[in-house]
């Protein structure tokens, strides 16, 4: 195994881009000089006053489409600057491209979102392993080799070998699938537990996947925002679904389609199955299906089913769900289509004339509901988890059914969201039975079906249920180790920190969870949620006065966010500081004017100081907005019967107990007045 120092990634030969002139990103001055032998860049960042810095790259990653550079910042950690050369246009350029990123921010190319160790380097060299260093907060990183070499992929594979044996098996056989888990290790968006998986391991072993269930990542039909890869993709996919795998499409050796581009160019390679109907696919003819002349844009599968998005700034990369074009949602909910690609001087109502009249205006119309269901939990409307149901409970593919119930946490406590989840607690595919157990493990109220979850033989199913009940594991149970293991391995950056205090929680040791807490928001400066989660941790142990300064840190990052003026609001009042209680909780309440628990305490503050009508007028809203809970009807039962409004407590009291029947104290209340 080499440590970084003693191997290089390609060559420094580019000498002439060293003697480029300066670049200017944002608020960063970049300098390159010195020939092959030693060259230099230099960096200065005016919006952190850093003084130049100068430095000989440890690495040239990368050929085409793009060069990039690691840098050494001492203790085994290497950054990889935005700053990287186009050799097809022999420019140097960011590969953040507009977004200027802040000195502060996780994925400013200083930060931990940039650093090479934990961020890179695992599927660019073999056998891997960034071997961090908690006590010193580096690395002594090594590997095998660089670039991916055989044993990436295919081994070690032997059992036993002689000396200078390949360590590869070559008569061992795997599935379509062994492999496809091979390719997703990296061809995916994924949470890493390890770095231990061999061929013909379970992905779900190793990883847990990302799924469309959060903004940013995905648009609301799948389709690729952020750098998704392509594994969540092909398993969003009807293709994916039906079984269809990387080695399939892709040969697997030289990196590209089977039949190189020639098949893609002449459609030869999606027609060997849409031609013969193989393997359940859709026969198609291809050139009444597409409308277009051979040889121009548009009659190649590719260029309507599989639309490219730029990455790294020059990196263009298909997706991989093969959307159909949609203009109609183009135009109700913004997702990308195809057809706008070559057509946007068309506008939208011309591209959806002529799809209606090529293909039908109720074109796959379960497509159209699933995809304004996950865009309304987006946008948290209260219609969304009625959308949410309707989807589910007609989707057949294993990947948008995990999605669709992620999404419904925010209703967890709703009969419908736990009978869904228990179905899925039962299913076959593991990303499923991963979202049920994320859903059933966070909610004592649930029951125990989440135990069962928690000894799944697949472990990202069991360590989704082990976080959602950390505080309800046996104090001797192995999943929590397995847990400590996996928060170790991510210890470099702040998910691992914070999974590293909810395990100093569970044992009681106060002073090591506020550390990790404390370094997981200090490493993500840019991020609300770990100085939500200190707060939260602080007010929940009495030091509620050193909790506020951190609430108003992370309001000032998201100001946008109603949760931390709310909490702020409960900090205050247990303070004592009513004027401060109210100021927030109107805050709260102006963000989101949904806010139902807001409106909930808003009234509880205003009875408190005797305004009686205002209240009643807030524990309505609330009452109408959060029609699960009983709490609000009945505190309108209480001011009703303090007023001597007897017949209105009686009404509130029985709306308490319809939203709950064992609601005692709306049952004592109704006794009480004779009802």
């Amino acid at each position: 195994m080499h440590a970084l120092a003693h191997r290089k990634v390609g060559t420094l030969e580019d000498s002439w881009a060293f003697r480029a002139k300066p670049l200017e990103l944002g608020k960063v001055r970049w300098e390159f000089s010195g020939g092959e032998s030693a060259p230099r860049i230099a960096w200065q960042d005016s919006a952190s006053q850093v003084p130049p810095i100068a430095q000989s790259p440890q690495m040239a990653i990368g050929y085409r489409p793009l060069v990039q550079y690691v840098l050494d910042f001492g203790n085994g950690r290497y950054q990889v600057p935005d700053a990287s050369w186009d050799p097809v246009k022999q420019e140097w350029f960011s590969m953040f491209g507009s977004d200027q990123r802040q000195p502060q921010e996780w994925g400013h190319w200083t930060q931990r979102g940039m650093n090479w160790n934990s961020q890179c380097a695992y599927c660019h060299f073999t056998r891997y392993r960034k071997n961090y260093q908690p006590e010193t907060d580096g690395y002594a990183t090594r590997w095998l080799e660089p670039g991916v070499g055989c044993a990436q992929c295919h081994g070690p594979s032997r059992t036993t070998r002689a000396a200078n044996e390949c360590i590869i098996d070559t008569k061992k056989k795997y599935t379509p699938q062994q492999w496809m888990h091979a390719c997703a290790t990296c061809h995916s968006r994924r949470e890493e537990f390890d770095e231990n998986f061999q061929i013909g391991d379970n992905f779900f072993d190793h990883y847990n996947l990302a799924l469309p269930s959060q903004p940013g990542l995905y648009h609301p039909d799948g389709q690729q925002i952020d750098e998704d890869y392509n594994f969540t993709s092909l398993l969003l996919s009807r293709m994916g679904h039906k079984g269809i795998s990387c080695i399939d499409c892709h040969d697997s050796h030289a990196a590209t389609p089977k039949g190189g581009k020639p098949a893609v160019d002449t459609n030869l390679l999606c027609m060997q199955c849409h031609a013969t109907g193989l393997r359940g696919a859709i026969v198609i003819d291809q050139w009444a299906h597409s409308f277009h002349k051979p040889g121009t844009a548009g009659s190649r599968c590719v260029d309507c089913h599989m639309p490219k998005t730029t990455y790294m700034g020059r990196d263009a990369r298909s997706d991989h769900r093969f959307p159909s074009p949609d203009p109609t949602l183009t135009k109700e909910l913004g997702t990308p289509n195809a057809c706008n690609n070559c057509h946007a001087d068309k506008g939208l109502d011309w591209q959806i004339e002529w799809t209606n009249k090529w293909y039908g205006p109720t074109k796959k119309p379960l497509v159209r509901e699933r995809t304004r269901a996950v865009a309304a939990a987006f946008a948290g409307t209260p219609a969304a988890v009625d959308k949410l149901f309707a989807a589910f409970d007609v989707e057949e593919i294993a990947a948008w059914q995990a999605t669709l119930l992620r999404l419904m946490e925010p209703w967890s406590g709703d009969s419908r969201v736990i009978q869904r989840a228990e179905l899925a607690a039962v299913h076959p595919d593991p990303l499923l039975r991963g979202a049920a157990a994320f859903l059933l493990a966070r909610v004592p109220a649930n029951g125990t079906k989440w135990q069962q979850l928690a000894k799944d033989p697949v472990r990202s199913v069991r360590l989704e249920a082990g976080w959602g009940a950390v505080e309800r594991l046996p104090k001797d149970a192995a999943l929590l180790l397995d847990m400590e293991k996996v928060a170790r391995h991510q210890g470099d950056q702040p998910v691992g920190q914070m999974r590293l205090a909810h395990l100093a929680t569970r044992r009681g040791d106060a002073a090591a969870a506020e550390g990790h807490m404390r370094k997981a928001a200090d490493w993500d400066q840019g991020s609300a949620v770990p100085r939500r989660d200190l707060a939260v941790y602080l007010a929940g142990i009495g030091r509620t006065r050193e909790a506020l300064p951190v609430l108003e840190a992370a309001a000032k990052i998201a100001p946008k966010d109603p949760e931390l003026p709310y909490l702020s609001a409960l900090a205050l009042a247990e303070t004592g500081d009513q004027a401060g209680t109210e100021a927030k909780l109107r805050e709260a309440i102006r963000l989101n004017p949904r806010f139902a628990r807001a409106y909930y305490n808003l009234g509880l503050l205003l009875s408190g100081q005797g305004h009686d009508q205002a209240a009643i007028i807030s524990l309505r809203n609330a009452a109408t907005l959060g029609p699960d809970d009983p709490e609000s009807s009945y505190a309108l039962a209480t001011i009703y019967l303090r007023l001597g409004q007897t017949a209105a407590a009686a009404t509130a009291a029985r709306e308490a107990l319809q939203r709950n029947p064992a609601h005692q104290g709306a049952a004592a209340l109704l006794r009480s007045v004779g009802q």
